[in-house]
């Protein structure tokens, strides 16, 4: 990691040679984006909080990645779950170095293409040349231009019309330890009237606080077809010490359902980027988001709705926890275009601080262009509330039970969206946390 805001892409680096002409192309006119463009301002609203200055790298001091130990016992476990029926596929990513797929036989079979990102330009390029950087490019912002620079591989996926995958597709993506850099990319297009749900699971890091921060810079291009039914869930669970950037855009057509689950857990930083676009009538979305902090971890989380169409409508529920000295900032935009008549949109984000010296911020945006609409928002920052403990303390229970009751109650609805082989590991990631309040 560097402090120094003029470190520049160089003109000839192996990143900038891969692929067909085109994507050449748009390599080097992310690395001309990047370094071209100052770092963001402390004073935009969406920089308030968080220095843009962490999220700079100097490759040259960048190391070979190691992985942590610990990563095969995860793997194992989704193997498992893959070998139970629980999943129809998983997806293996170290370091956008080597990729692994495991289950996609019968996948195949029906047409779904479930690739790596280079393969895919080879055998794909009609599919990925239209949708690839069409979300998250050189014009995004300079971090997402340094993703789009820089990345070595990534997870291609492609749902055909009418099919249905009635399983979630797992991708556990592993970043190496200290000095570690890597852009995990991730490009998935559901057909019309298809069916999918994808886990997006981001887990490995540096460990050790003594040492320099392992550094993840994430994108993720999602569209959602005509009538289509899709279901997203990210989740973060990086080491004490890693740094984590992810932009995540998607794109809603006609009818089309796009359901997205952001769990974060982890990391020492980390800036997380989730926005739908809806894009023609009759598209719907729902964002729900968990957020446990401890110890210092730092949050910075921002959720967009941007409504281009009429007649769409759009739910954000954001709910976060902290305890220790964890710090969360969260802004939330809503965005109905002038256009855009008799939408629906809602907003809602819980803050719970479990003592002192933990800090939330929160910042509902509401940019509504025309009048017919239905929109509205709710944010509160504040401590477990006393009457429900003492309510609790009163049929016999302890305090700290009392506590870690109604915070389990906070978080529960949230949990059962998940798909029921997370939900266990989502469940024992709040339990270690409230061990310690």
């Amino acid at each position: 990691m560097n402090k120094n805001n003029d470190i520049k892409i160089p003109d000839i680096i192996p990143e900038l040679e891969r692929g067909p002409l085109w994507l050449k192309e748009k390599r080097y006119a992310s690395r001309e984006a990047y370094n071209r463009t100052p770092l963001p301002s402390r004073s935009l609203h969406l920089w308030r909080y968080t220095d843009p200055n962490k999220f700079t790298i100097d490759r040259e001091k960048a190391v070979d990645m190691a992985f942590n130990e610990g990563y095969d016992a995860v793997e194992k476990m989704e193997l498992n779950h893959l070998k139970e029926g629980n999943l129809a596929a998983l997806a293996t990513d170290l370091g956008g170095k080597t990729i692994n797929f495991y289950g996609i036989e019968k996948l195949t079979a029906q047409g779904i293409v479930i690739s790596t990102l280079s393969e895919a330009v080879e055998k794909h390029h009609d599919l990925v040349e239209r949708y690839l950087y069409r979300l998250v490019n050189s014009h995004t912002g300079k971090f997402e231009a340094l993703n789009g620079a820089l990345w070595n591989d990534g997870i291609f996926m492609y749902i055909p019309k009418n099919v249905t995958i009635e399983n979630p597709i797992h991708l556990l993506r592993e970043s190496g330890l200290a000095n570690s850099v890597q852009f995990p990319r991730l490009l998935i297009v559901v057909g019309e009237n298809a069916e999918l749900t994808v886990i997006d699971e981001y887990g490995g890091g540096s460990q050790n606080e003594n040492k320099e921060p392992s550094y993840t810079n994430g994108a993720v291009e999602l569209f959602g077809l005509e009538n289509s039914r899709t279901r997203y869930i990210m989740l973060q669970r990086q080491q004490p010490s890693a740094t984590f950037y992810l932009n995540h855009r998607a794109l809603v057509e006609k009818n089309a359902d796009m359901l997205t689950i952001t769990l974060a857990f982890g990391g020492a930083l980390s800036k997380h980027n989730f926005g739908v676009i809806l894009n023609a009538p009759g598209a719907n979305s729902n964002m729900y988001g968990l957020l446990f902090g401890s110890d210092r971890q730092h949050f910075d989380n921002h959720t967009l709705h941007r409504h281009l169409s009429g007649q769409t409508t759009s739910n954000i529920n954001f709910k976060v926890a902290l305890s220790d000295k964890a710090v969360s900032a969260y802004t939330g935009l809503i965005r109905i275009d002038h256009k855009a008549k008799n939408c629906e949109a809602y907003q809602e984000n819980r803050n719970l601080l479990l003592n002192k010296g933990t800090k939330a911020e929160t910042i509902p945006e509401l940019e509504i262009l025309n009048e017919d609409v239905m929109c509205s928002h709710g944010a509160t920052v504040g401590p477990v509330d006393l009457s429900q403990v003492f309510y609790l303390c009163s049929r016999g229970i302890s305090h700290t039970e009392a506590v870690k009751m109604i915070v389990n109650g906070f978080v529960n609805n949230t949990i059962q969206k998940v798909p029921k082989d997370l939900q266990e590991r989502i469940q024992t990631y709040v339990t270690e946390r409230l061990e310690h309040i």
